[in-house]
């Protein structure tokens, strides 16, 4: 268990170090920090593979594998090759975020979910389908809500002129375009995760069911009102902005208030 926690915080560590590593103008004061970036971010990967050994050997011995631990070696395998594909490709640095996120959620789910709930996933292969829908939703939309983010804090910093961007930073009109593809990419992976959940929530009605579709249907219809409003009225900017945090507020809420509560 030791060597995921350590793995998960080397991960973090080193999506947070990318932010100042962008920001940098000077190549010379960034070649350290890529540097220790690239440790950092070596070690996620080496605890990651340590904490995987025990899943490989009974792959060994019994040839079992669960769905998740088949996750959590892909994950891994996508973190190496970006680790090094961000040695020669800098637009890599932008999709690091994403690989770490998706490591972090693997190495959580191979290591303190309980081994009989994971059995019970992998009996039910429509519910397994449905929990990973939802979870891989909600980092999508996640995602896409810190793309308006770093869109608002691009347009504030260029209109302040203070801030010499690096060479790897991209453009705002970049940014942008990447943020209304994965918006509407979290739209579309809503629009599923409802269709899904409600054929469940047919054979389960609960208050916890109930409360999580009311309220992912108030999220895609805010996330829905937002695109429709870009491609028909222009909206952009800071609109766009209190709408993608305002959506990810009810699919938070959605997907653990019910637990909090």
């Amino acid at each position: 268990m030791w060597f995921a926690i350590f793995s998960i915080l080397f991960y973090l560590i080193s999506a947070l170090m990318i932010a100042p590593l962008l920001n940098s103008s000077d190549n010379e004061k960034r070649r350290p920090k890529k540097t220790l970036f690239f440790l950092t971010a070596l070690l996620a990967v080496v605890f990651h593979l340590v904490s995987l050994y025990p899943a490989l050997q009974e792959l060994a011995i019994e040839r079992k594998f669960s769905l998740v631990e088949i996750s959590s070696l892909m994950s891994v395998n996508i973190a190496i090759l970006a680790i090094l594909a961000m040695l020669v490709v800098n637009s890599m640095w932008f999709l690091l975020p994403i690989v770490f996120s998706f490591s972090i959620f693997n190495v959580i789910l191979a290591t303190f979910i309980p081994s009989y709930m994971i059995q019970l996933l992998n009996q039910d292969l429509a519910m397994l389908f449905h929990i990973g829908l939802s979870i891989f939703t909600y980092a999508v939309c996640f995602i896409a809500m810190l793309y308006a983010i770093q869109i608002a804090w691009i347009d504030r910093t260029l209109k302040a002129k203070k801030t010499a961007f690096s060479p790897v930073m991209p453009s705002l009109i970049t940014v942008e375009r990447h943020f209304f593809r994965l918006f509407a990419a979290a739209e579309f992976l809503l629009t599923l995760t409802l269709i899904s959940g409600t054929y469940h929530s047919m054979n389960a009605l609960t208050a916890e069911n109930i409360h999580k579709g009311v309220l992912s249907l108030f999220a895609w219809i805010v996330f829905g009102v937002a695109l429709f409003g870009h491609w028909r009225l222009g909206w952009r900017g800071k609109r766009m902005i209190i709408y993608a945090i305002s959506g990810i507020i009810l699919l938070t809420i959605a997907y653990f208030g019910s637990r909090l509560m």
